[in-house]
């Protein structure tokens, strides 16, 4: 498949909106991302300072996705809300300057045979685009890789593994260095994330990489040679002079491990990925040697402080040594209910990371606190607010480098539940399943459906009323019970408790096999646990309610009104409220592009900063949500031009 050209306008108002406490701004001239080029690596590290992480999201792997499913739904397949323009406002105005933005791309690719590599599926780069331009256009640093690839993490290394892992890594950073080969030195390429063996006994999963004569260390500098000539072959100027970041074996912070880390010849700008949740016995561990106070030490002895000095130590030596930089791209405390330790923490991390000139990325997965050593859930995405357990870490964190923060205070933010008094059935939709209260399943259990193989046709949609955090499926098993084929949802519509299940989504799950082959029908939960309401069969040609309405009122603002204050150089916007719209969006096109500024608003007027530049002109469009749409087009149609007094 070719790539097609998309025109990218305003595309981000198509992701669900999320509420913020505080306004954005229309751009001034200070907005304005300034390019950077002809830096060399130690200088690009020097101004990165410290980063975050959208964990759980773009990488999400292991979905069972069709390669045709939306890019949201990936991107959701773990629970986490779609990234947007206002988490990375968030981010931003919290202080941090560098984002990285994992990515999985293994269940994206597609065999392109007339270039003999492989093809990443258009929609799915079209939407890393979009995320990573959140970042970008506000002028912070992004680093961009390739995460959780089951070609490069395999159970042994062997030369067979070698020669797929690098053909499907070289394909997809040919592809990423001509669709970012106009982008600044603010772009960084990561080639891979952890690269390991999950199953060879000689070579730990989470060790140094020794065990096998040098045998992996080797692997995976030829790896990292095939990523640098890769990128550096594309030919634009920018991706000659591009920092890209090269790890060691799982991407340990073991002196060994990043000793191994050969530079390849003429690579240019590069620097070492590392990965440091240290001291691992306060940062995560579970087990009876687990202490989570700091200052401290484990139950083996270590004294947590020491530990860091030595491996801060040595990371600087390292650095000496390679003469390259580092980059600690992962970093982070799991919420154990201490957070007065972890502040302890974070004080001592960054100070002796800052010290040696080591940009940190904190780890990000929007998990709180639960007992285990995974919940490094600071921002909370669907409001852009903080956790109250998280806020004071990401202050004491920025205290280190001067930085003056904003951290609007955590709300959260709860949709209404289910009521069958907000959904309308039709008289000729076509009862399966109905349970008044809910019929609750547990994560990954399911539940049979009768009647229903007369409607699997393209005449009928099937659609379901639920509850729960993650998207349910269908589940068809054949009638030799050998086979179970999970149906994801094509719609993706943001409509509360509905998914609407079309034949097209169905035949896809099935591939060559045929529905009348199969024999029983499930509502499954995946993920998480869910409550079932009802499952109809909807003729298509209904005149009831559909499920994803199309409304035949105006999905815009109207007689939009402009008020312009020359005393404090501000603008005002007025506007007619939306039928049924519970949000709106303010955009303004600048520099060729559409530049989301909020899309939180739930009131008709919007009022800008004081102070913005006189005689300045903008185009700004103001949009609206409606059951769960933006109405993209509507809004640019109806865009105003306004001039600051």
């Amino acid at each position: 498949m070719k790539k097609k050209n998309c025109g990218r306008i305003l595309s981000v108002l198509s992701a669900a909106a999320l509420a913020v406490t505080a306004m954005g701004a229309l751009p001034g001239t200070d907005i304005e991302a300034s390019a950077l080029s002809g830096m060399n690596a130690q200088g690009i590290v020097s101004q990165m300072k410290i980063g975050w992480n959208l964990g759980n999201t773009l990488e999400c792997s292991g979905t069972d996705l069709p390669i045709t499913a939306s890019p949201k739904k990936f991107a959701t397949a773990w629970g986490q809300p779609a990234p947007n323009a206002d988490q990375f406002q968030a981010v931003k105005d919290a202080g941090f300057n560098t984002v990285r933005i994992p990515v999985t791309w293994y269940e994206h690719l597609e065999w392109d045979n007339s270039k003999q590599r492989y093809h990443v599926e258009d929609n799915w780069m079209d939407y890393v685009k979009e995320t990573v331009d959140y970042a970008y256009d506000r002028d912070m640093f992004v680093i961009l890789n390739i995460h959780h690839e089951d070609f490069i993490n395999v159970s042994k290394f062997t030369d067979a593994t070698y020669r797929d892992a690098e053909l499907k890594l070289t394909s997809i950073w040919t592809e990423l260095a001509e669709e970012f080969k106009n982008y600044d030195q603010h772009l960084i390429f990561e080639g891979m994330n952890e690269p390991r063996q999950t199953g060879n006994s000689a070579v730990s999963e989470w060790g140094n990489g020794s065990g096998d004569g040098g045998y992996t260390w080797q692997y995976i500098n030829n790896l990292n040679a095939a990523f640098v000539n890769t990128v550096r072959s594309q030919g634009s100027s920018q991706n000659k002079e591009r920092l890209l970041m090269l790890p060691g074996y799982c991407a340990s912070n073991d002196r060994t491990a990043i000793s191994n880390i050969a530079i390849p010849s003429n690579a240019g700008n590069v620097a070492l990925s590392v990965h440091a949740y240290s001291p691992y016995y306060f940062t995560m561990a579970t087990d009876d040697k687990a202490n989570h106070n700091y200052p401290g030490a484990s139950g083996w002895g270590g004294d947590y402080s020491s530990e860091l000095n030595d491996m801060f130590n040595y990371l600087g030596d390292l650095q000496n040594q390679k003469g390259v930089p580092i980059i600690i791209g992962e970093f982070s405390a799991s919420d154990f209910n201490n957070t007065t330790q972890r502040v302890n923490w974070a004080t001592d991390y960054l100070t002796k990371a800052k010290a040696k000139g080591i940009p940190c990325v904190l780890w990000d997965n929007n998990v709180t606190y639960n007992g285990s050593g995974e919940a490094h859930g600071y921002l909370y995405r669907k409001g852009c607010t903080w956790y109250p357990d998280s806020k004071p870490v990401i202050k004491a964190m920025m205290d280190v480098y001067g930085i003056s923060s904003k951290l609007p205070d955590y709300y959260e933010i709860t949709d209404p539940p289910f009521s069958w008094s907000n959904v309308t059935i039709g008289s000729d939709w076509v009862e399966l399943f109905k349970d008044t209260s809910g019929k609750k399943l547990e994560a990954w259990k399911n539940f049979t459906v009768s009647n229903w193989k007369q409607y699997a046709n393209d005449n009928y949609d099937f659609v379901l009323f639920y509850e729960s955090d993650q998207a349910p499926e269908l589940v068809l098993m054949d009638v030799d019970a050998s086979t179970w084929n999970r149906i994801a949802s094509g719609d993706d519509s943001d409509t509360l408790y509905t998914k609407k299940f079309s034949y097209a989504d169905i035949t896809a799950a099935l591939g060559s096999q045929s529905v009348s082959n199969m024999d029983e029908l499930f509502v499954s939960a995946t993920m998480s646990s869910l409550t079932a309401y009802g499952l109809y069969a909807v003729p298509k040609n209904s005149s009831h309610q559909d499920p994803d309405p199309q409304p035949v009122y105006n999905t815009y603002p109207t007689n939009i009104s402009v008020e312009t204050n020359s005393t404090y150089h501000q603008i005002r916007f007025t506007w007619d409220s939306v039928q049924n719209a519970d949000r709106y969006g303010i955009a303004v096109y600048l520099a060729g592009k559409w530049r989301i500024q909020t899309q939180s608003l739930t009131s008709t007027s919007y009022t800008s900063p004081k102070n913005m530049t006189p005689g300045k002109s903008y185009k700004v469009a103001i949009a609206a949500r409606v059951n769960g749409v933006w109405d993209v087009a509507g809004a640019i149609g109806h865009a105003v031009n306004v001039t600051v007094r």
